[in-house]
């Protein structure tokens, strides 16, 4: 994975979802690049998007299917 790759990453665990120009502006990425690199870590699985379009698309994080189980 590239830096910043990484740095998408730990921007999406900061604060997640967001929207690509917030993240862009964020990262101070041009929105190409961001796109680029946001296409391979959607393939990879490790961010998904939401959204039904290009206007309202959002990154975030793969959320977990079941809630960790405390320990007593």
């Amino acid at each position: 994975m590239t830096s910043k790759g990484e740095a998408i990453l730990a921007a999406l665990r900061a604060k997640s979802p967001q929207f690509p120009r917030e993240l862009a502006k964020a990262l101070k990425l041009d929105r190409p690049v961001l796109t680029y690199q946001i296409k391979a870590l959607l393939k990879s699985g490790a961010v998904v998007a939401t959204g039904r379009g290009s206007r309202d698309r959002q990154f975030s994080l793969p959320g977990r299917s079941r809630p960790a189980k405390e320990v007593p």
